[in-house]
């Protein structure tokens, strides 16, 4: 990290491309995201504290995340609804990935328990889902559509159930193919909710880790999925994500400030119908990845290690996806874990 944190401050102080060529340059700190490495620097100038800002590095997608989060905080920065970008730098001098550079914002995070808090972000997320589609010229790899996201979604079950069948756990993938079944129905009576919804401009990536608290405003970080999207999808997935932190209070009080705020047609409703549906695509995301491993994956000495965390967590999948999409009765939690317990000893054997 030495190495490349000297590579940053060479570029960013010679060249030609960086706003700070020529000028003194202090890096303060470094970090690292999902997919990205990240230096908070100072400028020398003018201003009292000098040009303080964000130097992000991509690891992955560069070319096409970097440009997105650029055009979203462009859009959004005079209205205070995110951090001002500098530049982006699609072929940086000296570093092998895309760089994109904004100032620094101070703030705090979230407080879940504060209403103000609550009603800030809610209102900051309305805001970007009601500003004009228009003014935005990519589409957010987010699905824009219930019947886009179902699409999606649908494709991928049939091979999971197949791959369940073939590891000799029937009960598995009988539980998946009634998990789709009760999905379609759903998506078919909604459909007509999303007749008279237009793509809107969607952060796409909405959790609480993403916003910052100044003073009586939110401000949205990190928009590297940002284009036109679906509103109701890009709200439903803060409330799944956030589940735990915002519990039961604090999810009706954040939903019940967007929906106020919000114009999109239906949108409480649209909301619930993705709150629905994103249970089971997490959870055949989990069976996903479990499919796609490798023989030396399932070897591996940490992945055996870790199927006591692996079942837990397919567990809580499961019966997440079994609550919003069938009858309690159907498919009791006792029989969910031992269900889980087929697909895990497979690895185990």
């Amino acid at each position: 990290m030495t190495d490349l944190t000297a590579s940053i401050h060479t570029y960013l102080t010679t060249a030609p491309a960086s706003g700070f060529a020529g000028r003194a340059v202090t890096v303060r700190a470094h970090w690292q995201g999902d997919d990205n490495l990240l230096w908070r620097v100072d400028a020398d100038s003018d201003a009292p504290d000098g040009d303080a800002a964000v130097v992000k590095l991509f690891l992955d997608a560069g070319q096409a995340r970097g440009r997105r989060q650029f055009d979203g905080q462009q859009i959004f920065a005079p209205r205070g609804l995110a951090p001002t970008p500098l530049w982006f730098d699609r072929y940086p001098e000296g570093l092998a990935r895309q760089v994109l550079v904004y100032r620094w914002v101070e703030g705090r995070a979230v407080d879940v328990s504060d209403a103000h808090d609550l009603t800030a972000l809610a209102m900051t997320i309305a805001a970007v889902h009601n500003h004009d589609a228009a003014a935005v010229r990519r589409i957010s790899p987010r699905a824009v559509s219930l019947d886009y996201f179902w699409r999606m979604l649908a494709g991928g079950l049939p091979p999971t159930v197949r791959w369940l069948e073939e590891a000799n756990c029937p009960r598995l993938a009988e539980l998946v193919r009634k998990l789709e079944a009760s999905a379609a129905a759903v998506v078919a009576a909604a459909l007509p909710l999303w007749q008279g919804a237009s793509p809107t401009p969607v952060h796409g990536d909405l959790r609480l880790q993403n916003a910052l608290i100044q003073g009586d405003r939110a401000l949205l970080l990190d928009w590297e999925m940002f284009g036109l999207g679906d509103p109701a999808l890009d709200a439903a997935a803060l409330l799944f994500h956030e589940a735990s932190a915002l519990a039961a209070a604090g999810r009706a009080s954040w939903l019940e400030s967007y929906c106020a705020y919000c114009r999109s047609p239906d949108i409480a409703e649209r909301i619930d119908i993705y709150s629905r549906l994103l249970p089971l695509q997490h959870f055949a995301d989990l069976l996903g990845r479990l499919r796609q491993l490798t023989a030396a994956e399932r070897r591996d000495p940490d992945f055996r290690n870790n199927t006591a965390f692996l079942r837990q967590t397919l567990t809580l999948a499961g019966e997440a996806a079994t609550a919003h999409l069938l009858d309690a009765a159907a498919m009791p939690p006792d029989e969910i874990d031992h269900l889980l317990t087929d697909v895990t000893r497979n690895y185990e054997d």
